[in-house]
């Protein structure tokens, strides 16, 4: 039996991302020109798992079709990976129903749809050195206490009191423990990566919970397992929405996610896939990307923060400022768009302004429209 497998769980549908998630699962929206869940096993890899299970549900076929046809065996090398579509409930049911495929020891359950640069050989190294039954990877997060939970640790890490979201009475009790050893960590977030024993298996099939971190790990706590956190500070964004979404974009241009960086060949903080058709007196600003097939036409500016993907052409005088711009777009000349999302097969016409807006796949806009703070659905013309 080898010593680490790993799991992704890919099955979510990116309710909160849509309308970006109209057409696509959340683990194959795009974050400077790289799927999400590409980056999970990218993640994996590195960290030298030899054999690595894929969760699909939502879109599982399409999902399925997408991996096997970009993780080629020249990619993987010796390492195991499978797909299996399922109907899971939640986190811990969609462990469960692939406990019979897990050969090894210990495994690393890990999500299809954030991005981070925690260090998975170390956290990895940290579970086996404490032992326990189960490890969590946490951050701590500056943002108001009711979003992020609590976690009460001692000084080996282990874990006392583990509370996602707690409730003021909750946070009050928690602080009231008078062992010297103990240190509350608030605003902390979970951060969807876990370490297991196999054990966690039969724990699972024997009380039939579904969800790690609001059924399992409480569970885990009061009947006196042994689980630890691993708290650090690492890169980890939850692109859930769209403001998020826009976020990772800007942090991996900026390198703040480092080694995990934007796809394509880095002049100087320029990433580019293919090669770039520019008319003149053209303006590229740092950090930006580009993937194949762009076309950018006389005094277009294309300002910091922003991403383009593939078979994208834009007008002249047009410029784009901190935007994701993905696939199968024109733009027409002399628009100005600002934060914004405009999403698979779109048709932009003259003159137009976007100033934080999301546009859905397959929309057409006509020119002269002026799109502040809106979203347009899948489909629309306007």
């Amino acid at each position: 039996m080898r010593e680490w497998s790993a799991i992704i769980l890919a099955g979510g549908k990116g309710k909160r991302l849509m309308p970006l998630t109209s057409q696509v699962p959340k683990p194959l929206v795009k974050v400077t020109n790289v799927p999400m869940v590409d980056y999970a096993i990218a993640h994996l890899l590195y960290a030298n798992i030899k054999h690595i299970i894929i969760a699909l549900a939502y879109m599982g076929k399409e999902m399925k079709e997408y991996i096997k046809k970009t993780w080629t065996k020249d990619k993987l090398g010796d390492v195991e990976l499978e797909c299996e579509i399922q109907e899971s409930r939640g986190t811990a049911d969609a462990y469960r129903l692939l406990t019979d495929q897990i050969d090894s020891e210990k495994i690393v359950v890990s999500m299809a749809d954030i991005v981070t640069n925690l260090p998975m050989k170390r956290f990895m190294e940290f579970h086996s050195e404490k032992g326990g039954l189960a490890t969590i990877s946490m951050k701590t997060i500056a943002s108001h206490i009711s979003q992020y939970g609590v976690v009460l640790l001692d000084d080996n890490r282990k874990i006392y009191l583990f509370l996602e979201k707690p409730a003021p009475m909750e946070l009050y009790l928690s602080s009231m423990s008078q062992r010297e050893d103990l240190f509350l960590h608030t605003n902390v977030a979970n951060t969807g990566i876990y370490c297991f024993k196999k054990e966690i298996g039969d724990i699972l099939h024997e009380t039939g919970l579904m969800d790690f971190g609001g059924e399992v790990f409480p569970y885990l706590l009061e009947n006196k397992y042994d689980l630890f956190g691993f708290v650090e500070d690492y890169y980890w964004m939850d692109a859930g929405n769209s403001t998020t979404y826009l976020w990772a974009n800007w942090d991996l241009l900026r390198k703040y996610a480092w080694p995990i960086l934007p796809k394509g060949v880095d002049y100087d903080g320029i990433y580019i896939e293919g090669v770039i058709n520019s008319g003149q007196n053209i303006v590229i600003e740092k950090p930006t990307c580009f993937g194949e097939f762009v076309q950018l036409e006389n005094r277009v500016k294309i300002k910091e923060l922003t991403s383009i993907g593939n078979n994208v052409t834009i007008g002249e005088d047009t410029i784009i400022e901190k935007s994701a711009i993905w696939d199968e777009i024109k733009i027409g000349a002399g628009c100005i768009i600002t934060e914004s999302i405009i999403c698979n097969n779109c048709e932009i016409g003259d003159n137009v302004v976007l100033e934080r807006a999301i546009i859905a796949p397959n929309c057409k806009i006509s020119s002269n429209s002026q799109i502040r703070d809106k979203t347009i659905e899948l489909g629309r013309e306007i």
